[in-house]
């Protein structure tokens, strides 16, 4: 089953997101992701959160559709699009993260820093913007895109090691690449498919467009 997570960071395109959600059985809005899903007409399944980031009217409108509330303290130790995560990672296999990037620099990377809870779970979780698709894999992944897409590989532990890169222009066999380093930056699709295997460590893999 794939879930979709509406957070309260930038979504600028509600056309196309809305056509992403057409795509998932379970939609999960974190808190002031309620802003995005009235604005697109969308009805969630659950809405989760410390409702600090919300409004009044979009809290009301969706306790009249009847939709279920799940509310935590504001006093937590997680963000709400994490705990939205780890909801969506008990019944699901595949998790997308709208609305995950923005102005917040602290929330985005805290955000990319929670997709290793699908790695380590050997589940997928991905954040979508505009511009990116980005994943976290400790063993391997498969996009998929048209050749010249830009495929970046940033380490995110100390060390990332038997790197395996193919189907892009720039190939690696068995490589390693080290946080501070990160030269993996800016490659691109050959193919229409890549696919990357790393023996340990946690690589961020971004799909881009400029």
């Amino acid at each position: 089953m794939r879930a979709a997570i509406i957070s309260s960071g930038n979504i600028s395109d509600y056309d196309s997101c809305k056509e992403r959600l057409k795509q998932v059985q379970k939609i999960i809005c974190a808190d002031g992701g309620t802003r995005h899903a009235f604005h697109m007409g969308i009805v969630p399944d659950v809405i989760i959160g410390d409702l600090d980031s919300t409004e009044d009217r979009y809290i009301s409108y969706y306790k009249e559709q009847q939709v279920p509330f799940v509310k935590y303290s504001w006093d937590k130790d997680k963000t709400d699009t994490h705990i939205c995560l780890e909801y969506a990672l008990e019944s699901c296999d595949e998790v997308w993260l709208l609305g995950a990037t923005g102005s917040r620099m602290d929330h985005t990377l805290a955000n990319i820093s929670i997709l290793r809870l699908a790695a380590d779970m050997g589940k997928t979780a991905c954040i979508i913007d505009e511009n990116n698709e980005i994943y976290m894999t400790k063993d391997a992944i498969k996009l998929t895109g048209k050749r010249g897409d830009i495929l970046s590989l940033i380490p995110l532990s100390t060390k990332v090691e038997g790197i395996t890169l193919r189907g892009v222009y720039y190939p690696l066999e068995n490589a390693v690449m080290e946080l501070g380093n990160p030269y993996g930056v800016s490659n691109k699709f050959d193919e229409e498919t890549i696919e990357l295997e790393i023996k340990s460590g946690y690589m961020a893999v971004i799909k881009s467009k400029d």
